[in-house]
């Protein structure tokens, strides 16, 4: 019962963001992203039915995380520069969120990128170039931990040391 009315809370999120691949993270329902990323666990170990797996497979579940791409030359390059181009065009430039729910995939694509410049060649780098790509996003992670850390950053500028306890009180 609790996994159906998980797998329908999919298919809501399926109508709404026109893919079943809700990320992890603060900015959206989280508790479903967690959901997805057990259900990648499961069936990775052989512990997802064969129901389930074929129910999210009908919704055209993705069994790796957009956001875990390692290598962004496996994609279709030709496809992913040409929705990068139209990203761009939309929005005004080419700083795709890793977690972009409106396309999953190019936001995990291009955090590859990123990761993975020096081993994409002089041309793949120029094709980049040419449409405006950005190499350092602009933005924070979101997760509570970042979040966390760069509050204990701040106060290690101010404080000098990052014992709070003793700033603040236990």
């Amino acid at each position: 019962l609790a996994w159906e009315a998980m797998r329908a809370r999919l298919a809501r999120y399926k109508e709404d963001w026109g893919n079943a691949d809700a990320p992890l993270g603060p900015d959206v329902d989280g508790d479903l992203g967690r959901w997805c990323k057990v259900q990648r666990q499961l069936r990775d170990a052989g512990r997802l039915a064969t129901a389930r797996v074929d129910a999210l497979d009908l919704l055209c579940f993705s069994w790796v995380a957009p956001s875990d791409v390692d290598d962004p030359t496996r994609a279709d390059w030709a496809g992913m520069l040409a929705r990068l181009a139209a990203y761009r065009d939309e929005h005004g430039d080419c700083d795709v969120k890793k977690k972009y729910q409106r396309d999953p995939a190019l936001g995990g694509w291009v955090a590859a990128v990123r990761r993975c410049r020096s081993e994409l060649g002089a041309a793949r780098v120029a094709e980049l170039d040419q449409i405006g790509f950005v190499w350092q996003s602009s933005r924070s992670c979101g997760s509570a931990w970042m979040s966390s850390f760069r509050e204990l950053r701040a106060f290690h500028a101010v404080h000098g040391h990052s014992d709070v306890g003793a700033v603040l009180g236990d």
